[in-house]
């Protein structure tokens, strides 16, 4: 129940934008009787910045999940480890997991619910049932811990090298992430060198030639504003791109870079706003 309240959670603040769309949509025809004009670049930054507002709740919330989901991993080790030594001095499993909710931040919650089902005579299938289960890191923590209450003293014997191998596995995911540094700050050199050069582009080149068309009565003058707008569009369709392209890579389980793509588009709007309402 509580992974589908998430993901309904999760769904409504992704869509989001498109509720922003659809009500800003809807005040243009009530108040003003026109639709969206997408060629005009003032209607281009409205809809940008209602994107970048809209999406911000989205990438908080899918921070705080991917937060919490990394800390819960790298708490496994260390989870395991204080059980393991607890269990080696002759103490009960409830008791050793009891003594890890010292150690644990996290998993804290998770080990305080399954203590609590253990208490009442419920066995460990209905208290795992509160683990955490984001990750096949996390799935495979909570079936072992459920075999180890059921193995005996032999299976026991087997923490030491589980321990081991998720510290291998966590140690890798880090390692993933600050591989993936060097893309990040390519994106963001991209996106730098987009916004730098069609700014300057529209400015010394685009805006001038307009200008000069009109006043001479050409025929098919630049058309600025168009070709403003769509630049503006071409920096919103390459900051969310970027931002679902990052959370993919750097390995996220939910699209915490988002957050890069509104780090990226709120600038770039206030640029294009300033470029226009300085030159247009």
């Amino acid at each position: 129940m509580k992974v589908e309240r998430r993901s309904l959670v999760r769904g409504l603040l992704l869509l989001s934008p498109a509720i922003a769309l659809i009500g800003y949509t809807m005040y243009l025809d009530i108040d003003f009787k026109t639709l969206p004009n997408i060629y005009d670049p003032y209607e281009a930054l409205v809809i940008s910045f209602l994107i970048a507002i809209s999406l911000t709740p989205s990438a908080i919330y899918e921070y705080k999940l991917e937060w919490e989901v990394r800390g819960a991993e790298a708490e496994v080790p260390v989870l395991l480890s204080v059980i393991e030594n607890n269990l080696r001095a002759g103490l009960t499993l409830p008791q050793a997991l009891e003594a890890a909710t010292d150690y644990l931040s996290f998993l804290r919650r998770d080990i305080v619910k399954l203590l609590n089902t253990l208490s009442v005579g419920e066995p460990i299938e209905e208290g795992l049932k509160h683990f955490r289960r984001d990750t096949p890191l996390l799935a495979v923590t909570a079936d072992y811990l459920r075999i180890i209450a059921r193995g005996g003293e032999e299976l026991y014997k087997t923490l030491k090298e589980f321990r081991e191998a998720v510290e291998v596995i966590v140690n890798y995911g880090n390692r993933l992430r600050e591989a993936t540094r060097s893309y990040i700050g390519a994106i963001y050199m991209v996106m730098f060198v987009y916004l730098v050069t069609t700014a300057v582009f529209l400015k010394t080149f685009i805006y001038p030639l307009s200008t000069q068309a009109t006043a001479s009565n050409i025929l098919n003058p630049v058309n600025a504003k168009a070709l403003t707008s769509l630049i503006i569009y071409g920096a919103l369709i390459e900051s969310l791109i970027n931002g679902f392209a990052t959370s993919y890579f750097t390995g996220s389980r939910y699209l915490s870079s988002l957050f890069h793509a509104l780090i990226i588009l709120f600038p770039s709007v206030a640029v294009y706003a300033i470029l226009l309402f300085t030159s247009l």
